[in-house]
């Protein structure tokens, strides 16, 4: 049985808002305190959470430990099998 794909929060989709605003500015993401300041949250461990939780849903991606190398993954687009001609 698969489980179905829920849909992204709002606090969710504003965190990536600011994620793909920043990236186009700063060429680099937001650290977790400029991340919360820009969405209304003032306690870096709700930050962290929402950035973890979008992590494991594939909707982000980070080349180190911190958060501000973190990056938007884009979906891949849907494969077409090869049919028989």
């Amino acid at each position: 049985m698969r489980r179905e794909a829920r849909a992204l929060s709002a606090r969710q989709e504003a965190i990536i808002a600011v994620i793909r605003s920043w990236l186009t500015e700063h060429g680099e993401g937001p650290t977790v305190r400029e991340l919360g300041a820009r969405v209304g949250l003032s306690s870096t461990s709700s930050v962290a959470h929402q950035l973890a939780q979008l992590e494991m849903r594939g909707v982000i991606g980070r080349t180190g430990r911190d958060w501000s190398t973190c990056y938007l993954v884009t979906p891949e687009p849907p494969r077409r099998g090869l049919g028989s001609r």
